[in-house]
């Protein structure tokens, strides 16, 4: 181990993103990996990697500090709901504390509306890193294509559609764990700015006929209301101020009122060395598990 080898802290550690990313860092010998988890049981494959567990839970402030100790770089991702705002604002200010330098924040798409509350939270996140000065990336995923089957969307040869035919713009899941990974690895390249990740456009109604075409099995689309996601949400209990904000996206997507809503963008390649995943490459490698 050098003296100057950097020390990069992950939220989420035990979640698909988060997880990955993880995974990704690991396989650098010159970088020290910290998980950060709320339930160190859950971490167990981490830990066979080599990778440093810590205790951590952003809603208990006394795990904070210990967990933030010695860290250069953390990634800050939270779960979905409003509580996101306080979560992060104590992580930022102990971060601030203990000497961190680079922040990767996970946020959402930038589309420039006001009636979307969710992304504007994580908006107010930004400034607020910038405003303690840190190093900084922002990343704004836009659509996720495993929505498809981590939402429920997909019910054996069925995708429910919620947003008519509205046009979105698409990331694999993968692909920002890789962003992650190198902006987390590189903040002197990446320190500063801004990367919106949207790489493939599709409707509902186009991902049927992909999946149809890849997988050989025939799909449809089952066309529902934003109303009927919203009750459906909620007798899941979904967090309200949260599921009401993705109600309202559904509701203006229809409506054909977000901007740029199929906006992709050209960074992917610069950031990682190699092309993002398209529609029809996600689904050729999911194959089996959406076949069924």
């Amino acid at each position: 181990m050098t003296t100057n080898q950097p020390t990069i802290l992950v939220l989420g550690a035990t979640g698909k993103v988060g997880g990955k990313v993880a995974e990704l860092l690991a396989e650098s010998a010159d970088i020290k990996v910290v998980a950060g988890v709320r339930s160190p049981e859950k971490a167990i494959k981490l830990q066979e990697r080599g990778i440093e567990i810590r205790h951590l839970d952003l809603d208990k402030q006394e795990t904070l500090q210990p967990a933030l100790e010695g860290i250069d770089s953390a990634l800050l991702m939270t779960g979905y709901t409003v509580d996101m705002l306080k979560q992060s604002k104590a992580f930022l200010d102990t971060a601030k504390e203990t000497g961190v330098k680079h922040i990767v924040h996970i946020g959402a798409s930038g589309s420039p509306t006001n009636e979307v509350a969710h992304w504007g939270w994580h908006q107010y996140i930004e400034t607020y890193i910038e405003s303690l000065g840190f190093s900084f990336t922002h990343l704004r995923p836009e659509a996720f294509m495993k929505n498809i089957t981590d939402f429920g969307w997909l019910n054996k040869d069925v995708l429910t559609n919620y947003i008519g035919n509205s046009r979105w713009s698409w990331v694999d899941s993968d692909d920002l764990a890789l962003v992650a990974a190198e902006t987390l690895r590189k903040p002197e390249k990446h320190g500063g700015k801004i990367y919106p990740l949207g790489y493939d456009t599709a409707t509902i109604p186009e991902v049927v006929e992909i999946m149809t075409e890849v997988i050989g099995k025939p799909y449809r689309v089952e066309n529902h209301s934003p109303d009927e996601f919203l009750e459906n949400m909620l007798k899941f209990g979904a967090e309200l101020a949260y599921i009401h904000c993705v109600y309202t996206q559904l509701k203006l997507n229809i409506e054909g009122k977000i901007p740029n809503a199929d906006a992709t963008f050209d960074n992917f390649e610069a950031i990682t060395g190699r092309k993002p995943t398209s529609w029809r490459e996600f689904v050729e490698k999911y194959r089996e598990e959406l076949r069924y």
